[in-house]
């Protein structure tokens, strides 16, 4: 059902950035299927520009809870680089996320941008860090907090 959706004009996440809020919350209902593994429709290479990537962050809004939290991954990859068009939705994104339920997520994913050498994927989760008011002792590992020193801003 999802794929028939996603290939008719009003439901195009791929290649408008301008959808409307009702089709946004019909896609909501559809991702929010347990079956479905939203890694495989919301990969970034998948959409026409970067503005395109506001979509899934809205689906993502609308998702209900815990469905939402599949949607984790992909809002970690915006993160990747602070002057990415929708950077600012996606940080909006993951501070409607309840905090217990995302610091496990920014510990893992600041110890995967240190693995991978990103400097500025590091910054961008210090941001949202920084919003989320996160301090060493949230982490389970109070030492990874100390990655954030290698960000690049």
């Amino acid at each position: 059902m999802i794929k028939e959706l996603l290939a008719m004009e009003p439901y195009d996440i791929y290649n408008h950035d301008d959808l409307e809020m009702a089709r946004i919350s019909e896609l909501a209902e559809e991702f929010s299927a347990e079956n479905i593994d939203l890694q495989d429709y919301f990969k970034l290479s998948k959409f026409r520009t970067k503005f395109c990537w506001i979509n899934p962050i809205k689906i993502i809004n609308a998702m209900k809870y815990p469905q939402k939290m599949r949607g984790l991954p992909f809002l970690f990859e915006i993160l990747q680089d602070a002057n990415w068009p929708v950077f600012p939705a996606a940080v909006e994104a993951l501070k409607l996320i309840r905090r217990s339920d995302i610091i496990p997520y920014v510990e893992k994913y600041l110890k995967q941008a240190y693995l991978e050498d990103d400097d500025m994927w590091i910054a961008g989760i210090y941001i949202l860090a920084q919003e989320l008011y996160i301090q060493p002792q949230d982490f389970q590992d109070i030492h990874s907090y100390e990655l954030f020193k290698y960000r690049n801003f």
